[in-house]
């Protein structure tokens, strides 16, 4: 049996938007509500003087504190602080459309649609007169410095290419976008305009196709040990071969629920 046509149309989409743009960077989300915040702008605080302490909070005990583990600081450290989990201003994306569908699918609970956002990281940064470019940590002033106000972080998100400090962002290829100080999420930057420039695009995965992902992932040998390559990953893949088959119950149950709530509500208004 082959993929769904709804699948198929979802492959198709991705297609015609890699065809209009050079570059392309993906972003999976397990629950299609999640807005396109950073970490750092996902904190409750209600000005941007309160996040700039709380990142500036989080640089210094991340650099005095873990300095004999980690010896960076600047942008590298930045970098790590993103990969160990502590909230910045940066934004994960991926070059890779499988990369961001597994992200995508491993926390999917099914009762919400998930979803995968496309960028074209270029036409962002045009968008700050930085040209059809990448930016990268040579192109900006020292994170130090941005952390400490010695400089002024833009407003609006950077498409940022970052150096590929670990195992797991060369796997992943991994790409950041940098938030701005406009607190905005990307998709209500510019009031909106990526998204109305076709620019911006969410695809909304619902439950009739997770099969379709799952199949997907497996034909192109995505897994948590290709994605990361550590013993951890290791132990996640040896732990579930065969891509979540709990999940797969609740699937076959949802599906179940719905040609039942389809079959009585065409025999509500049967005809007697």
């Amino acid at each position: 049996m082959g993929y769904s046509d709804k699948w198929l149309n979802i492959l198709n989409t991705v297609k015609e938007f890699q065809d209009n743009y050079s570059a392309v960077w993906y972003r999976g989300h397990s629950d299609m509500d999640f807005e396109l915040n950073s970490g750092l702008f996902r904190e409750e605080w209600d000005n941007i003087d309160h996040f700039l302490g709380s990142e500036l909070a989080k640089y210094k005990q991340y650099l005095n504190l873990g300095h004999l583990d980690h010896g960076e600081s600047s942008w590298n450290l930045l970098s790590i602080m993103q990969h160990h989990g502590v909230r910045t201003r940066l934004l994960d994306w991926t070059e890779s459309f499988t990369t961001a569908l597994f992200f995508a699918f491993i926390d999917w609970e099914l009762e919400k649609p998930a979803s995968i956002w496309l960028l074209s990281p270029l036409s962002l940064n045009e968008k700050l007169n930085m040209g059809a470019s990448y930016a990268t940590h040579q192109d900006l002033p020292s994170y130090d410095d941005l952390v400490n106000r010695r400089s002024n972080f833009p407003e609006n998100s950077i498409a940022l290419y970052p150096a590929r400090n670990s195992k797991r962002m060369v796997a992943q290829r991994g790409v950041f976008t940098l938030q701005g100080n406009s607190m905005l999420p990307l998709d209500l930057e510019y009031n909106g305009e990526l998204v109305r420039e076709g620019k911006l695009l969410k695809i909304s995965l619902t439950f009739d196709v997770y099969e379709d992902a799952r199949d997907f992932l497996r034909q192109m040998g995505v897994n948590h040990y290709t994605l990361f390559p550590d013993l951890e990953g290791l132990a996640k893949h040896v732990n579930d071969p065969h891509f979540f088959t709990p999940t797969l119950k609740k699937l076959h149950s949802m599906r179940d629920e719905y040609v039942r709530s389809v079959f009585n509500e065409v025999n509500k208004h049967r005809t007697p």
